[in-house]
């Protein structure tokens, strides 16, 4: 289990890296958090006005990037969790609560590819009001269950220093 911790932390890490790089012309002054901003742009006035200033061609390359950096993100927090899971007593609270966060973030990787599907139809011109409102909601439930396994990682580091674990 710690080989594919290290390598998708590695992995994580690289891509995340790529993905600024590759994606920082999409920084701009209508949109200072680049492809994030697309994410949740739940209009088409908002989603137009962030067009109209990136190269689409580089958005497209961003959100395929992504698609890497969601397989190696979600295995790194489902591991990471499970590790953790595995230092608490067994069936005490901070271990149920790690073996449900590592599945949870298979729910955070699949929120996030429906998202960049979503994403790759509105850059394509295809979408909707709802399709965007989707695309916002996918997003927050995504970035929603992320923060809160990355919390519960940094408590349980945090309380296992203290522990010992």
């Amino acid at each position: 289990m710690r080989k594919y911790f290290s390598i998708a932390t590695l992995g994580s890490i690289i891509l995340f890296i790529i993905m600024r790089w590759q994606g920082s012309t999409l920084k701009t002054t209508t949109s200072s958090r680049a492809i994030v901003d697309l994410e949740f742009a739940d209009s088409a006035l908002r989603l137009h006005e962030l067009l109209i200033r990136w190269d689409i061609t580089v958005v497209r390359i961003n959100i395929w990037i992504d698609f890497l950096f969601i397989i190696a993100y979600t295995i790194f927090l489902s591991v990471a969790a499970e590790i953790f899971a595995s230092k608490w007593p067994e069936k005490s609270l901070y271990s149920r609560m790690g073996y449900l966060f590592a599945r949870l973030a298979f729910t955070a990787g699949i929120f996030d590819i429906a998202e960049n599907l979503l994403m790759l139809q509105s850059v394509s011109g295809n979408y909707t009001g709802s399709s965007l409102q989707l695309t916002f909601y996918c997003a927050s439930i995504k970035f929603i269950l992320v923060a809160l396994i990355f919390i519960y990682l940094i408590i349980s580091l945090l309380l296992g220093f203290r522990r010992k674990l």
